[in-house]
């Protein structure tokens, strides 16, 4: 597959000192989370979301070696020449949402472009994915983020179940199909990103309803994938990470 240079197991055992770790949705959130957890570890960061500005904004909250590479996931050219700028990937994060709360509704009352848009986050994943693996050391790893809709379908929410549903497949399926590379995917429950920042006080008190008691945070999250990162017997699994939200 032509992975570059093979480094020993133990570079991936703990820490992430001097690894490229590039997130992909990093700008805020879950994926701004990530990347200080990973700088705090001294990783060399690769920060990419679709403005420019934005990422250098974040860039300049986190401490360590940072560097923000505007790319839009949907458009496979960009995807491509950003990947391509970045060098040997120790660890690809995909963290991306594209708006997915915007296209809920039932499937009687959804527009065609509704119905088309649903898809985007698979269809980024799979662009950056594509464009990442000839660029990803052979013991390396891809975590792409799920949502527990996959799992925990309820009314009105069938599309976005079905996209979760399908990055989690598609992180199985690659686990097997780059290996040694690891694979995992992360299941987050409802956590107080940008996303939910209209109802926050609502979906906040749902949160704290769940077993947890517990409104998810980004860091809650990012806990968890830099676990993935730095465990090297961990592939082709699905973290869930919900405060207790599938088992209710």
């Amino acid at each position: 597959m032509g992975y570059p240079a093979r480094q020993s197991k133990d570079d991936y055992m703990s820490e992430l000192t001097k690894q490229t770790v590039a997130i992909v949705g990093a700008s805020s959130g879950i994926g701004l989370a990530t990347a200080k957890a990973v700088a705090a570890k001294g990783a060399n960061v690769i920060l990419l979301s679709r403005s420019q500005a934005k990422l250098e904004e974040a860039a300049k909250t986190i401490r360590g070696e940072v560097r923000a590479v505007a790319m839009n996931m949907l458009d496979p050219a960009a995807v491509d020449r950003a990947i391509g700028s970045i060098g040997t990937i120790d660890h690809l994060v995909l963290t991306a949402v594209a708006d997915e709360l915007a296209r809920t509704g039932r499937i009687t009352e959804l527009t065609t472009e509704q119905v088309e848009r649903s898809f985007d986050k698979l269809r980024g994943f799979v662009n950056v994915a594509r464009a990442a693996v000839p660029h990803l050391r052979e013991r390396g790893s891809i975590t792409l983020l799920s949502g527990a809709s996959a799992t925990k379908p309820a009314p009105g929410m069938s599309l976005l179940s079905a996209e979760a549903a399908s990055v989690a497949s598609f992180g199985k399926a690659l686990a097997l199909e780059l290996a040694p590379v690891r694979v995992n995917v992360v299941m987050p429950g409802v956590v107080d990103t940008p996303i939910h920042a209209a109802a926050r006080d609502k979906i906040r008190a749902f949160a704290e309803s769940l077993p947890a008691r517990h409104f998810g945070q980004p860091e809650d999250i990012a806990q968890g994938i830099v676990f993935l990162l730095t465990n090297p017997y961990v592939t082709g699994h699905t973290l869930v990470i919900d405060g207790g939200l599938i088992a209710t």
